[in-house]
């Protein structure tokens, strides 16, 4: 697989300007192209679950309102995507070419069907995942790209911008989502100064690291193996207490390798490193 078109959200959430500068970093070094994707809702499409019983001149005031809003936001993005451009000498164009380029793209409807239907177009999606004081469908966008897209989803999260891709940990247990994980992360894994594979040993499941260190090798990945116990603690934060111990920039990884439904009712390691892990995360399903 190689890295030529990027896809990064721009959903006004605290992340944002963390996953362009970072979708910007990855077109230098792969030469690739970013397209940064505002999804603007249309007011009108929440109307009939709130319109009920209300006026129409309170209707058009709401609507007028968030018209407004939508239309704050997507300068704001815009003015960050034009910044950034300009600060890394990237340069604008929406048809194939050499070398690195950028586009604004801007549709109006549903984040989740957009994102997916574009990302399918994407060798990577770049997504924020929201803050604390964020609405929470970015979530939902996350996991529609994971399910719906085909593509690696690299999930950044809040606070300040990190050196990303130097340090690689990935999470092994030998399951399909994670064989697709380490396919698609291939670009970065062999651009690393240092990869690690951990996995977690538990009495429910899990593969030994060695196998897929060997496989590695074959592609030119020098890595290193380290087993986790878990020692009682739950699977997904014995692994990110193990990579933040590591020191890891980036966490590869399979995304829902257990029933989607399961893990949104009970919790799981996939949502628990969607919701808590301090660095970027490359996942596949």
């Amino acid at each position: 697989m190689v890295i030529k078109v990027i896809l990064a959200l721009l959903g006004g959430t605290e992340s944002d300007e963390r996953a362009l500068r970072t979708a910007f970093g990855l077109a230098q070094l792969y030469e690739a192209h970013v397209e940064a994707l505002h999804v603007r809702i249309d007011p009108r499409t929440a109307m009939p679950y709130m319109g009920e019983g209300m006026s129409g001149a309170a209707i058009q005031e709401i609507l007028e309102s968030a018209e407004k809003d939508e239309e704050s936001l997507s300068g704001k993005l815009q003015k960050l995507f034009a910044s950034l451009c300009t600060e890394g000498e990237i340069p604008l164009s929406d048809t194939p070419s050499n070398g690195v380029s950028a586009a604004w793209v801007e549709e109006i409807g549903r984040e989740d069907e957009i994102v997916s239907r574009r990302g399918r177009l994407a060798d990577l999606i770049l997504v924020g995942r929201p803050g604390k004081n964020d609405e929470p469908s970015a979530g939902l966008t996350i996991e529609t790209a994971l399910f719906e897209s085909g593509r690696p989803v690299m999930i950044i999260p809040p606070g300040p911008l990190v050196q990303t891709g130097r340090k690689i940990a990935v999470a092994w247990n030998g399951s399909l989502e994670a064989t697709r994980a380490v396919a698609g992360a291939m670009p970065v894994l062999r651009r690393a100064d240092e990869v690690t594979v951990f996995s977690v040993i538990d009495k429910d499941d899990g593969e030994g690291p060695d196998g897929l260190v060997r496989y590695l090798g074959w592609n030119g990945v020098s890595a290193q193996a380290q087993t986790i116990d878990s020692k009682g603690r739950p699977a997904g934060r014995a692994l990110l207490e193990e990579v933040s111990q590591w020191q890891g920039d980036l966490l590869v990884m399979g995304g829902y390798t257990h029933n989607r439904f399961r893990q949104m009712l009970f919790g799981g390691v996939t949502r628990h490193i969607m919701t808590d892990a301090p660095i970027p995360v490359l996942m596949t399903h």
